[in-house]
């Protein structure tokens, strides 16, 4: 199986650009080396050591990364940054599906239709949704990443955050360069790396070396990466012949004490509710089941998503993340595919969620911390509000709500 040479020339020279800038690292571990947090990592590491000897690493190769690994500032600032206002689907799909995403994605196909094809037949994973996945995960392999992935890993080990789940992906990495498979390479602040930004774990499990030369390269060898992407969603229950979903729309005035969020209906069934796919679709589909999705409330837009919208959050647990590989594909595909919903962007700050949490909270609808994130348990008392007032229940923090919430204090 072959990938055409001038995108793996391409791919090939932006990995060797982004070593170039490993330097980063370096800036930014001396913004820290002066401070206490120095010497609670040098415990750590004693700490981890231990348990990563308790769990069958190699001692001389964890006694050599643990010398030279370095603790970087901006691994911990991008783990606990927040943007001041929430992102919407509209600002994230903007972002996302750009029109030259798009040209880029079609060309690659073309180009690429008889090793893409040979993985569709191997893994039933359509060729639309691996370039999909890959124009995400790092714009077709111009972006991925430039911090060095041991030192990511041990930043976010060390940080009590997610400490379990960031050590037992190092300890799997630290078992990985053991055995011969891996070697130091660089990736995003979260320690993901490769053409599709593949955890240490899934890399583990689900990695295939496809091009035969005894490696599961998922860096450079885009036949290894792709098989590896497909591998991975395949054993996770990948529906070979079903959509991802369909946009929806409102067509009738809905009871919306009949429609939650965490309802699956057949299509046939949210029809008979007043929603209903925009497109045409067969009889057939009309039988698969559905969730209704609204990320950005009830005026915004509306999707009927499949099983294999769960699938693709597995890979990433974001739903504007799922929508956009789902949509992506629909647009590799489709040259004409355009959404129904019209853009109407609608900014909401953090300070709007505090708002709206404080209000509720007089009002004895929410009981958890005003912190401004839009979390499970504000949304639910969003979603309590709006049923004891006869609104629509989306659970979302608009404008609308907050000019309500405003009015009856």
């Amino acid at each position: 199986m072959k990938f055409k040479t001038a995108i793996l020339t391409f791919v090939s020279t932006t990995y060797l650009v982004l070593n170039f800038f490993s330097f980063h690292q370096e800036a930014w571990a001396s913004k820290i080396n002066n401070s206490s947090i120095v010497q609670d990592f040098e415990n750590w590491k004693k700490e981890f050591r231990e348990t990563a000897l308790d769990q069958g690493v190699e001692k001389s190769n964890l006694n050599k990364v643990l010398f030279e690994v370095k603790l970087l500032a901006n691994v911990l600032e991008s783990d606990k940054k927040q943007s001041e206002f929430l992102l919407t689907f509209w600002d994230y799909s903007t972002r996302t599906l750009s029109e030259s995403r798009i040209k880029k994605g079609r060309e690659i196909i073309k180009e690429n239709q008889a090793f893409l094809k040979s993985v569709e037949k191997k893994y039933g994973v359509p060729a639309s949704y691996l370039v999909a996945f890959w124009g995400l995960e790092t714009n077709y392999g111009l972006f991925k990443g430039k911090i060095k992935t041991i030192d990511a890993l041990a930043t976010l080990a060390f940080d009590k955050r997610r400490r379990a789940f960031f050590t037992k992906e190092f300890i799997t990495l630290l078992k990985l360069m053991d055995q011969g498979e891996t070697t130091v390479f660089y990736g995003s602040w979260a320690g993901a790396f490769g053409n599709f930004q593949f955890m240490p774990t899934t890399y583990a499990a689900y990695g295939v070396d496809a091009d035969g030369d005894g490696k599961k390269d998922i860096i450079n060898s885009l036949p290894d990466a792709f098989s590896s992407a497909a591998n991975y969603l395949s054993k996770m229950g990948w529906q070979k012949n079903e959509p991802w979903g369909r946009e929806a729309v409102f067509y009738k005035k809905v009871n919306w004490n009949k429609i939650s969020s965490k309802d699956k209906r057949k299509i046939s069934e949210w029809i008979a509710l007043g929603v209903k796919p925009v497109q045409n679709i067969s009889n057939e589909e009309k039988n698969i089941e559905a969730k209704l999705v609204m990320p950005m409330g009830y005026q915004g837009p509306k999707f009927l998503v499949y099983s294999n919208f769960d699938r693709i959050l597995r890979w990433n647990n974001s739903v504007l993340y799922a929508l956009s590989v789902g949509l992506l594909s629909d647009m590799l595909q489709n040259k004409d595919f355009k959404l129904h919903a019209k853009n109407k962007n609608e900014k909401i700050s953090k300070k709007d969620v505090e708002r709206i949490q404080v209000l509720l909270s007089d009002k004895g609808f929410y009981n958890g911390t005003v912190d401004g994130i839009l979390g499970k348990n504000t949304r639910k008392s969003i979603r309590v509000y709006q049923k004891r007032k006869g609104l629509p229940q989306d659970g979302y923090p608009s404008v609308q709500l907050i000019k309500k919430l405003t009015k009856e204090k």
